[in-house]
């Protein structure tokens, strides 16, 4: 899994407070924003994973959804001196950076070029029934069904891919510090409120 830093700042107003704390409070207030961070992070990512389909719309297939799936894993923990919030989404970190992709195992990747290979890699293929080749000195795969008469180009063979950098993958530092600074002087409040009573 690739971590990721998100620059937060705490309102000045809240320093002094968390530096007066226990470190039992102030985990327990940095849980707070960490979980108010993770809330805003899934409803954002379940929105951009809505709306990102482009290549599933070109080659006609179903989206993978993995992004909306991701959110749905989003998990945080915390300690007296900060908090962590996990994404647990592949290719996350072109929100920061262009993303460089190179094969782990095999010699090439495998981009799929067809509504049939899209989301899937070349063993789920053969399973599902297809018989899978690469014509010899070619970058590409093809493959055929019972009863295709023609092969159906199914990958691109690449030795890399650069995918750019889309800092609209996560919400802006402001959101997030907005996120965090909300929860947290909320929580503070709350708790003030009820030691007046």
């Amino acid at each position: 899994m690739v971590e990721l830093s998100i620059k937060a700042t705490i309102h000045p107003k809240l320093i002094p407070l968390l530096r007066d704390l226990s470190a039992l409070a102030r985990r327990e207030l940095f849980s707070v924003g960490a979980t108010a961070l993770a809330a805003t992070l899934r409803s954002y990512l379940r929105h951009q994973g809505a709306s990102r389909h482009n290549t599933a719309s070109r080659l006609g297939a179903s989206p993978t959804q993995h992004i909306i799936k991701g959110a749905a894993r989003i998990t945080s923990r915390s300690s007296s001196n900060g908090a962590t919030v996990s994404v647990p989404i592949a290719g996350i970190s072109r929100a920061f950076h262009d993303l460089t992709i190179t094969p782990k195992k095999a010699g090439n990747l495998t981009i799929p070029v067809a509504a049939a290979s899209y989301g899937h890699r070349v063993r789920e293929l053969k399973r599902m029934g297809w018989t899978v080749f690469t014509p010899k000195g070619r970058d590409f795969i093809m493959g055929k069904q019972d009863g295709d008469k023609e092969p159906t180009l199914l990958y691109a063979l690449k030795k890399q891919v650069v995918i750019r950098q889309d800092r609209s993958l996560l919400p802006s530092d402001a959101d997030v510090s907005y996120s965090i600074n909300m929860a947290i002087g909320k929580s503070i409040n709350q708790h003030l409120r009820r030691n007046e009573k």
